[in-house]
């Protein structure tokens, strides 16, 4: 074969490999993609409607090739059940609390200890910033769920209950409190000298109805997710955990979409971020009023410096865990 006619062999089938390449990247591109949000809370819950926000964001980015049904109010379960089947490749997405992620990979409980942050904005720089980003990029690689959304405030939280308002750690003395399913937060409150009994948030409800607890912990949007108003009578400023929650998808299902759409997921997720950040302080603000108009005692608590002490032991258990005390000052260093 003579020169020009081998180049125009090699000319004509780069092009056929560039259209075959092209047609399966334009094929892939126009698929439909079909998943499912699991979450624990009702739809009209500040969490939930961001995360029907992000559904309808990334439909529209994507002219409708990923479809995102949103199952609320733990049809799929509590967070722990809806985490493990995301792991497991059985679920696309899943609300996300840091509790959840602490209990499958320690250093994440750096963010759960009581008191670290000084209020949500703190915990937002901290959790988007280079700690949050390593800690929850190294989650990833280990776990296979992608944390999106992150920094998500979920407090500050502080105690709801039957029998009396907290004033001092001495008044939760006796007092069966559910908390989430993580050890540093049963031991932060049987530290403090409540009973803990760790409950998934859809038995939360049946569990204060029929006294087996006598309240619980949440931040202001919780006492009306909780039905508290029906359950108890006060409500006291602790103001203990400033817990970040999220979002998490399925390492293994968003690598496998076209880049377009994997892009279009990442946007979608910022800019329903963007929309819970503007919403939250007047959601709590709204929250709280209904709350105190259903018959709720609020109270502040005069000293959280007596709370901050007895949870040194907290501290101190879990130090190493978390990445040691240099790691606890690099958070609280941050402005």
């Amino acid at each position: 074969m003579g020169r020009p006619l081998f180049a125009a062999a090699i000319v004509a089938v780069a092009s056929i490999g560039l259209v075959a390449t092209s047609g399966a990247l334009a094929q892939a591109q126009a698929k439909e993609f079909n998943a499912t949000f699991a979450g624990i809370l009702a739809p009209n819950h500040l969490l939930t409607r961001a995360y029907t926000l992000f559904a309808e964001k990334t439909a529209e980015k994507t002219q409708g090739a990923i479809r995102i049904r949103i199952a609320h109010s733990g049809q799929l379960g509590g967070i722990k059940e809806t985490i493990d089947d995301l792991i497991a490749g059985n679920l696309e997405f899943a609300q996300i609390n840091n509790a959840a992620v602490g209990a499958l990979f320690p250093r994440a409980m750096l963010f759960d200890l009581p008191f670290v942050f000084r209020d949500n904005e703190h915990m937002k720089k901290v959790v988007r910033g280079p700690i949050g980003t390593q800690i929850y990029q190294d989650f990833a690689d280990r776990s296979g769920m992608m944390i999106l959304m992150a920094g998500l405030a979920d407090g500050p939280r502080s105690v709801w209950n039957r029998l009396r308002p907290i004033n001092r750690p001495e008044d939760l003395k006796g007092m069966k409190l559910r908390v989430m399913e993580s050890t540093l937060m049963i031991d932060t409150f049987r530290t403090l000298g409540a009973v803990p009994q760790p409950l998934p948030f859809p038995e939360v409800y049946m569990a204060a109805k029929q006294g087996v607890i006598d309240g619980a912990e949440t931040p202001p949007a919780g006492l009306l997710a909780m039905k508290a108003p029906e359950l108890a009578k006060y409500y006291s400023f602790t103001n203990h955990f400033s817990l970040p929650a999220a979002a998490g998808v399925n390492l293994k299902w968003f690598r496998a979409l076209p880049p377009t759409h994997q892009k279009a997921i990442l946007e979608a997720a910022g800019e329903a971020r963007a929309w819970y950040d503007a919403e939250y302080t007047r959601d709590e603000e709204r929250a709280l009023a209904q709350a105190k108009k259903d018959g709720m005692l609020v109270n502040e608590v005069s000293d959280i410096a007596e709370f901050r002490a007895r949870t040194k032991a907290v501290y101190d258990k879990y130090l190493d865990r978390v990445g040691g005390q240099a790691m606890i000052d690099r958070v609280q260093a941050v402005r």
